[in-house]
């Protein structure tokens, strides 16, 4: 019976010493790809009736480097990200987390830098990029209201700009 276990043991301690060094191994750039991603958790947070989720001022943002993993040993292995937070420091929950590559920290960390200058210069600056296409937004015209009180509006195609 002793034969058996051994065996069996030594094939588990192996399989295991191979899984940890699997996932404990450096990440490598194939996986990285952009390294961003975000994260909105809404559940614990208020929605009006539009549909707008409610932050209480009591939230902070952080902004943290992250870690890809830990070594053998337990040691961090670095990882080229940065990470933004908007949390409840009453609740200990986070709401908002964005993961970012390092180029899209700085293109934000310039932007931010750019806009903040220019509003110190001028109070009244005021920059609204544009978020959307035009032309995905539909054109109509107001026809009248139809026996069930539905507003009729009749869709034009869209015209080549």
């Amino acid at each position: 019976m002793t034969s058996f276990h051994r065996p069996v043991v030594i094939a588990f301690v192996a399989f295991c010493g191979v899984l940890t060094l699997v996932f404990a191994a450096q990440p490598i750039e194939k996986n990285l790809g952009s390294g961003n991603s975000y994260h909105l958790f809404t559940k614990a947070l208020h929605v009006n009736d539009s549909g707008v989720v409610e932050i209480p001022s009591r939230f902070k943002w952080s902004v943290e480097t992250c870690v890809a993993g830990f070594d053998l040993q337990g040691n961090p292995i670095a990882d080229s990200r940065v990470m933004l937070r908007l949390y409840d420091p009453n609740k200990n929950f986070t709401a908002i987390s964005a993961q970012m590559d390092l180029e899209t920290a700085e293109k934000l960390q310039r932007e931010l830098a750019d806009i903040i200058a220019k509003k110190r210069q001028n109070p009244s600056y005021q920059y609204r990029p544009q978020l959307y296409d035009p032309s995905l937004i539909p054109i109509g015209e107001v026809k009248g209201v139809d026996k069930n009180g539905q507003l009729l509006i009749e869709l034009h195609p869209k015209t080549a700009k």
